[in-house]
C-alpha cells in the first residue's frame, strides 16, 4: 500500500488541491494498518496467556 500510494501521490500536482486531501487520507489509512496490526499482536498474545494457564 505505501509504496503505491506514494507513487500516485508523485503523479500529482503540488498545486492539486486534491493532493492534501490524499495525503491525509493516506496517513489515516497508514495509522489504521497499524493499529490494527497491533491489535492483533495483542489478542494473539492473550490467547497465548490464556491457553497456558
Amino acid at each position: 500500500m505505501n509504496k503505491e500510494f506514494f507513487a500516485e501521490m508523485r503523479k500529482i500536482s503540488h498545486e492539486d488541491e486534491m493532493r492534501s486531501k490524499l495525503l491525509l487520507h493516506g496517513v489515516k489509512r497508514i495509522l489504521e494498518e497499524k493499529q490494527e496490526k497491533r491489535k492483533r499482536g495483542l489478542l494473539g498474545l492473550l490467547r497465548r496467556k490464556t491457553n497456558h494457564l
